[in-house]
């Protein structure tokens, strides 16, 4: 597998494309938290930030809206999808179904090569300060990238890719304290143990371990920052 270039939380990973075009761009703002839940989207406004005639940015709306990114509303147009609180622990609980299917294949078949790129992954994530959460958000993504991308099986890939989207979505604006930091690069250095040993159990144990911790973490940080808006406060992940 090649090696991973950072450029974005989203470009890096392969998650949105890097290829320009106005779908692209817009997903990738949606990602990096620069539009959020309820912004409209005007076509206008967007074909003059992103250098586009307008048609093209309506073929990019009606995409994003079939994958869940868009609504269209009566009367107010397009707005980016407002994502209920409950779609971030859906979706947590999804990748635990879904990761260790991919990892399974991952932990069985890596190279040296990948192993490797692991390893410089997590020692970039150790010399990131907890202060610096889109880089860490970068590392994390491009972690779980390495050992989800090569899959034989693309349409499980394709909806990952989509679900770590959401999630980017929801909670891209919001910080990682120093103990959810210090939390995570333990994990993924857990993880990454059983899989160079290829103990496929051991590393499916370690995976679900991380996604429910870090599932927990982000929907208390969403749930307390949602709370003047009225939302019922969820439950964590089942264990």
């Amino acid at each position: 597998m090649e090696t991973v270039k950072l450029v974005t939380i989203s470009q890096q990973a392969g998650l949105v494309a890097d290829d320009q075009s106005i779908y692209s761009q817009i997903l990738n703002d949606i990602a990096q938290g620069q539009l959020v839940s309820g912004d409209r989207l005007v076509t206008t406004q967007l074909a003059k930030k992103y250098g586009s005639s307008i048609n093209p940015v309506r073929e990019a709306l009606k995409q994003l809206e079939g994958e869940g990114f868009v609504a269209f509303q009566k009367n107010s147009g397009a707005r980016v999808a407002r994502f209920a609180f409950s779609t971030m622990r859906d979706v947590f609980e999804m990748l635990q179904l879904l990761e260790p299917y991919l990892l399974k294949e991952f932990t069985q078949n890596h190279t040296p090569e990948d192993i490797a790129e692991l390893e410089n992954i997590i020692q970039k994530m150790t010399a990131t300060q907890a202060q610096d959460f889109t880089r860490f958000r970068e590392l994390d993504t491009a972690f779980h990238w390495q050992l989800y991308r090569g899959h034989y099986n693309q349409e499980a890939v394709k909806l990952w890719r989509r679900k770590r989207l959401i999630l980017q979505a929801m909670h891209a604006n919001l910080p990682i304290s120093h103990k959810r930091y210090s939390d995570a690069v333990a994990e993924h250095q857990t993880l990454l143990s059983f899989i160079s040993k290829g103990a496929v159990e051991e590393a499916n144990e370690a995976l679900l371990a991380h996604i429910k911790s870090g599932g927990d973490y982000w929907i208390a940080q969403v749930t307390e920052t949602a709370s003047s808006s009225g939302y019922r406060p969820l439950q964590g992940l089942t264990g």
